[in-house]
């Protein structure tokens, strides 16, 4: 347990991260949840996007922790907000990226469809009808923004072209299932 009134030092909060006490990230996140979703919502985010990087930054400190050349150089605190700003930011510049993203290659005019264009519940339901598999494949490229070479890594493939394969089988199908079911108007917000 990691006492609010006697805080062990860093080293002691180090050791029983280390040791996999995970009461002390419950704490953590506690003590950062307030600074961390003031700084998402007043640089554009929502409350829900700020629980999403908090998450995601305990996940790296519990991960880094675990490494025994790990050194903390600063407070907790201060770590996970860094931390924190740096998941923001890419998160922020990916979304200025796929804005303009066509999921579907579909065209209606000369320009792409967007995102935000698209009805993007049906989109989804598409997407979880082709299977974890490839749900993983196309969410690894096209929103996390992986290299194949990454994917292959990630998914265990044998090499890029194997993965490259896969990914165009996977985005084939759900553009078939997609065409199939919607015009494209239905896809119109």
């Amino acid at each position: 347990m990691y006492p609010t009134e006697s805080s062990p030092n860093q080293d002691e909060l180090l050791l029983q991260l280390r040791n996999g006490n995970k009461q002390i990230l419950l704490e953590l996140y506690n003590q950062n949840r307030t600074m961390i979703t003031s700084y998402i919502t007043k640089n554009s985010g929502t409350s829900d996007d700020a629980q999403d990087i908090l998450h995601d930054s305990l996940i790296v400190l519990w991960k880094n922790i675990r490494d025994p050349e790990f050194k903390l150089s600063s407070k907790p605190s201060t770590y996970l907000m860094g931390v924190a700003k740096n998941l923001w930011l890419k998160k922020l510049d990916k979304n200025k990226r796929t804005n303009t993203a066509d999921i579907t290659g579909l065209e209606v005019s000369e320009a792409p469809l967007s995102v935000h264009q698209l009805d993007v519940k049906k989109a989804m339901l598409a997407l979880d009808e082709i299977g974890e598999t490839c749900k993983n494949i196309l969410s690894l490229f096209y929103f996390d923004k992986f290299s194949m070479q990454e994917i292959a890594i990630q998914l265990n493939y044998a090499n890029t072209d194997t993965a490259k394969a896969k990914k165009h089988q996977c985005f084939k199908r759900l553009s078939e299932i997609i065409k199939s079911r919607y015009k494209i108007t239905d896809l119109l917000n």
